[in-house]
């Protein structure tokens, strides 16, 4: 079966959709053929639930795995609950945003919840104007749990800001970005890694049957994991270097073509 692997992860954004955010209609076809192959297949992503419009759902085998927020929810096939959440800890949550208010009091933040985000003033309108549930105010209700935190630092970065911060907030959060333009903080045991590690186990399977595609720094880790790690042309020279194998771009199917490829 596919060289032996048995699951396909996927990210969303720069993998399975095309620079203007559409699945094309190759790429939905070719997951389809994985799985009629015996594959099973994740779609990995770091964004909310909410944030998946129904058109791309559609166009995912219905028998994926989902997993969001980079690995902090995920849902088993046909579930509408979690069946893994993981929110952040009031005190560490409190740590967190403490330590990022002192080393870079210039930065602004978001706070991605379970049913909305809340924005803080100052954050750019320009990168929450395409988000779902938006609250604009200064703070979160100590009820209301979090799911990740968005820092802002308005200008570009790479991975040594990640590895910085991560220094900085220790065990209180795992530091990743799956864009160019904010951090991502999620609660101590998201990440892509870990979520490929979970699903894996929940089939079954050893890493090592795995196949892990992304074109992130938040995909790094699934890739190194995984018994095969994909990158498509589009994504950045760090996440190239930590792949197995190179794909055509994201406008040029490079999921399509990693299955093609798989079930050669």
């Amino acid at each position: 079966m596919a060289d032996g692997y048995r699951l396909l992860a996927c990210d969303l954004d720069g993998t399975l959709l095309d620079s203007s955010g559409v699945l094309p209609g190759a790429v939905s076809d070719a997951l389809g053929r994985a799985v009629a192959a015996g594959l099973a297949v994740a779609v990995v992503t770091a964004r909310p639930p909410r944030d998946v419009p129904a058109e791309i759902r559609s166009g995912i085998p219905p028998s994926a795995y989902w997993a969001h927020g980079n690995g902090a929810l995920v849902f088993r096939p046909g579930e509408r609950r979690p069946s893994r959440q993981l929110v952040f800890d009031a005190a560490a949550l409190h740590r967190v945003a403490a330590i990022l208010g002192k080393a870079h009091p210039d930065w602004a933040l978001a706070f991605d919840l379970l049913d909305g985000t809340v924005v803080q003033p100052g954050f750019p309108e320009e990168l929450a104007r395409h988000w779902s549930g938006v609250e604009w105010r200064g703070a979160v209700e100590p009820a209301r749990p979090v799911v990740k935190v968005l820092a802002c630092p308005f200008a570009p970065f790479g991975a040594e800001l990640v590895d910085a911060v991560q220094g900085l907030v220790g065990s209180d959060a795992e530091v990743t970005a799956s864009g160019r333009h904010f951090l991502e903080l999620g609660p101590r045991g998201t990440g892509k890694h870990g979520v490929l590690a979970w699903i894996a186990a929940d089939l079954g399977l050893h890493p090592a049957e795995t196949v892990a595609v992304g074109d992130g720094l938040n995909d790094c880790g699934m890739l190194t994991l995984a018994g095969l790690g994909a990158a498509p042309a589009n994504a950045p020279d760090t996440v190239r270097r930590a792949a197995d194998r190179l794909l055509p771009s994201n406008d040029d199917h490079a999921v399509a073509h990693l299955v093609d490829q798989l079930l050669a």
